[in-house]
């Protein structure tokens, strides 16, 4: 090669790097930024708001309280009426049959001691037996006589509770009572208590 060629050749390479030198580097940019998500604006704390005061209540309404006389409902009541006609006739007729079967007794009783000194023990012996069965057959009916009044008395009177006990309800729904009760169970009332007889009124309304 020639001398003119390579000093050429030279220059050519070092205008080459120098440009090469010069040239602006380009800087690597950053990495772009993921999108950011909106997010809800917060909500306004809420303040808790005072209790209130509780307004005075009002004057409390007395309680009414019925009350009634079980006596006078027996006894003026139509059914109490009705009741208690029946346990009189009842006790009447069986009354009269215990008379009637006692004065039969005591007469048999004053045969037997009359014919006593004619009778052989044999005979004595038997008039006895024969009184005290008929003994025994006057005190059995005199049971059977109370045990049969005992249960016409028990039904009557269920009969009857059951006519007032009606007829309190109904009253007391209708006026606005609390309790209707027997006039003996009110020992104590206090102020706040509005207490009323209603007897008459549930006289009225038994059926």
């Amino acid at each position: 090669m020639k001398p003119i060629a390579s000093i050429a050749l030279l220059l050519c390479l070092v205008s080459f790097s120098a440009m090469a030198e010069e040239s602006p580097k380009v800087l690597p940019q950053p990495a772009a930024e993921p999108p950011k998500i909106l997010q809800p604006a917060p909500e306004p704390l809420k303040t808790a708001e005072p209790p209130k005061l509780a307004e005075p209540s009002q004057a409390q309404q007395p309680v009414k309280i019925g009350y009634v006389d079980l006596s006078k409902i027996a006894t003026d009541s139509a059914p109490g009426k009705a009741a208690s006609a029946k346990m009189k006739e009842k006790t009447e007729k069986y009354r009269s049959q215990i008379a009637a079967r006692q004065k039969k007794l005591e007469n048999m009783k004053k045969d037997i001691e009359a014919k006593l000194p004619s009778l052989t023990p044999q005979q004595r012996q038997a008039k006895v037996k024969e009184l005290e069965k008929k003994v025994g057959e006057y005190q059995k009916y005199v049971q059977d006589a109370e045990k049969a009044m005992r249960k016409t008395e028990g039904e009557l009177t269920e009969s009857m509770s059951k006519a007032i006990q009606k007829a309190a309800d109904d009253y007391g729904k209708a006026n606005g009572f609390a309790v209707i009760v027997p006039k003996r169970d009110l020992l104590y009332l206090g102020d706040k208590v509005d207490v009323k007889d209603v007897t008459d009124d549930i006289l009225k309304s038994i059926r």
